[in-house]
């Protein structure tokens, strides 16, 4: 990946229990990337974990990304950065599925979605990953504890010594009474040396100027510590206040500047900035494009609603294909519509 290439994907999450629902956005550059959560849930659950998952000859393995937790608007939110060639210890690439699940027991995995195309994935074995990631530490066993102070061994005391027998000095014979006198010197006079002087520090110079592209990638991950949703409803309001162009939501009648359902709300800025797709499924659906990760195969995919009398009634996902018996790997519950061989894979939201 070029140094300056950008690559942005957007992830739509499959609930695994009812009452879920929501999308990420994946901004990824060669040395920093960032997701973006937006999800809707029961009011009785405060927070999620969100985490990245893949497998590698069948074992599986799971890398926490943070907790999402709900915004003034009530919807739970998360914006992280990191290192797309370091998670954990795996690049980006190592990872299939954006997983999304209650930490408290029972743990249990509500949402999940595809980082880079649909693959086959073993809900069990995900399910014991993400546990093993989320459990607590097991305490160590008795064995391991380190055992109790035992007091100190007591050394017999030795036998005090047997006092030393000198003998008694003999008397010497008396010396010649021999006097020397001797003429002292002056003591030579002691040199103070001042004390050095003291050297003021040297300025220090300001750094260099920031490369551009570095200043802006700083700025972006410190607004990605925001929250996330209020960012996609300011868009929402430039969009609104935009263009004369018939856009999808306005085709349909919907208000933009007001809160859509919580199943709808990821897809409010794609109505609200483009124009009904034309070459769609012809099911009484408003279908816009929706983009897809560059290695998923796929040219992109569609998102529809269905509207009356200015309220959404229906939301549809909508896949290119061709006919198959049984829907592909991964895209369990999509159903097909097309004519001959050529058409689409669809997947009705509950609202």
């Amino acid at each position: 990946m070029n140094k300056n290439e950008y690559r942005r994907a957007f992830i739509m999450l499959r609930a695994a229990q009812p009452g879920y629902g929501g999308h990420v956005r994946l901004e990824r550059r060669t040395l920093t990337a960032g997701m973006y959560f937006m999800v809707s849930a029961p009011q009785s659950v405060d927070a999620l974990t969100a985490m990245l998952a893949g497998q590698r000859d069948g074992a599986y393995y799971a890398a926490s990304l943070g907790e999402l937790r709900r915004d003034r608007r009530g919807q739970l939110t998360l914006a992280r950065s990191f290192d797309p060639r370091n998670i954990d210890g795996r690049p980006l690439e190592a990872y299939a599925w954006v997983v999304l699940a209650r930490a408290e027991e029972p743990c249990a995995v509500v949402l999940t979605g595809n980082v880079d195309g649909s693959r086959p994935m073993d809900p069990a074995a995900l399910q014991r990953a993400v546990e093993a990631l989320l459990a607590p530490p097991e305490p160590p066993p008795a064995s391991d504890l380190p055992e109790p102070d035992e007091p100190p061994l007591k050394v017999p005391e030795a036998d005090p010594p047997a006092p030393e027998v000198r003998e008694a000095p003999q008397p010497e014979a008396p010396a010649e009474d021999i006097r020397i006198y001797t003429r002292a010197r002056p003591a030579a006079p002691v040199k103070v040396e001042a004390p050095a002087p003291v050297e003021a520090p040297a300025p220090v110079e300001a750094p260099a100027e920031a490369p551009a592209e570095a200043v802006v990638e700083a700025v972006a991950a410190q607004a990605c510590e925001g929250n996330a949703g209020e960012a996609a409803e300011a868009e929402v309001e430039e969009a609104a206040g935009a263009a004369d162009k018939t856009t999808a939501a306005r085709q349909l009648g919907l208000d933009i500047t007001r809160a859509w359902p919580p199943a709808a709300e990821p897809v409010r800025r794609l109505f609200a900035t483009q124009a009904p797709a034309q070459d769609a499924p012809e099911d009484g659906y408003t279908y816009v494009r929706a983009p897809m990760p560059e290695q998923s195969g796929c040219a992109g995919s569609l998102v529809g609603l269905k509207a009356q009398g200015g309220a959404i009634t229906g939301l549809r996902c909508a896949l290119p294909g061709r006919y198959a018996p049984e829907p592909p790997a991964g895209m369990e519950g999509y159903a097909w519509t097309g004519d001959g061989g050529a058409g689409y894979w669809v997947l009705d939201v509950s609202m």
